[in-house]
């Protein structure tokens, strides 16, 4: 598989940034954009990102600048490269079309969302990234931490609720706390417990080794339990006392857009 990407590196598509206005005010303009477009439980009404436009490109032209990236803290950097792989899973959606799912968008070769994640790049900063190559090379590879893996959204309806905000440096750690907490207490999407078996998002399963190596040995119970509710909490230990038994969600791709339709409010 590494071999068949490196030979696909070379055939990928640019698609933009669009050219947008660079001010320091693009961020703050796209922070508020975010807090309108993102509902309660972490969809996208689609229909408002549209009319949100401008706010986005100008975001990314911001971020396609060389000095959004280099030269700053790890913090900082950790922050930006969230919110740019947040911002380039919405705009290919825009680009794209708004397709029924992500793995429908076709590429070279019939593998399911290839093109969308692989054989598509963007600038930003000094670099042509994909999202594979932020998530693969500028986050798991460099940070080492979990909570990562509840802040970025794969605009599917299965993935982790996406934040209405910008990271920021100063806010970071409590922001992957509070995702983390968000996305396990979220039972279609996070972690729930049926028949005395804990049932976890399918990306606990692909993701395997980063959740324990990144835990220091932590089975998926013990550590899903730090961001569980008390009494989950405490049924997660339980389970965890007889050797975690566990399932995985079947993962819905389907986009996860909620224009045109009223979204229930989320328990905090």
């Amino acid at each position: 598989m590494l071999v068949l990407l490196l030979l696909l590196g070379g055939c990928r598509e640019d698609l933009g940034p669009r050219r947008g206005t660079r001010n320091d005010a693009s961020a703050e303009a796209w922070n508020e954009a975010l807090g309108r477009v993102v509902t309660r439980d972490g969809l996208v009404d689609y229909d408002l990102l549209e009319e949100e436009r401008q706010a986005l490109d100008d975001y990314l032209d911001h971020l396609a600048q060389p000095s959004v990236i280099r030269g700053r803290g790890s913090k900082a950097r950790h922050a930006q490269w969230l919110n740019a792989y947040n911002a380039l899973v919405l705009y290919q959606v825009l680009e794209r079309g708004r397709p029924a799912s992500v793995l429908d968008v076709e590429g070279v070769l019939p593998i399911p969302g290839l093109r969308f994640f692989y054989g598509t790049e963007f600038q930003v900063g000094d670099y042509q990234l994909s999202l594979w190559d932020i998530e693969h090379e500028h986050l798991r590879l460099y940070y080492l931490d979990l909570r990562d893996h509840a802040a970025m959204s794969c605009a599917s309806r299965s993935c982790p609720p996406l934040r209405d905000e910008l990271y920021t440096r100063s806010e970071l750690n409590a922001q992957l706390d509070e995702q983390m907490r968000r996305w396990v207490r979220d039972k279609e999407r996070g972690v729930r417990i049926e028949d005395g078996v804990a049932v976890f998002s399918a990306l606990w399963d692909w993701y395997a080794r980063d959740f324990e190596f990144w835990s220091a040995g932590l089975d998926p119970c013990t550590l899903a339990a730090r961001y569980a509710r008390p009494r989950v909490s405490a049924r997660l230990a339980a389970l965890a006392d007889q050797g975690c038994p566990r399932r995985f969600m079947d993962y819905d791709w389907s986009l996860n857009d909620a224009s045109g339709r009223e979204v229930s409010e989320e328990t905090p």
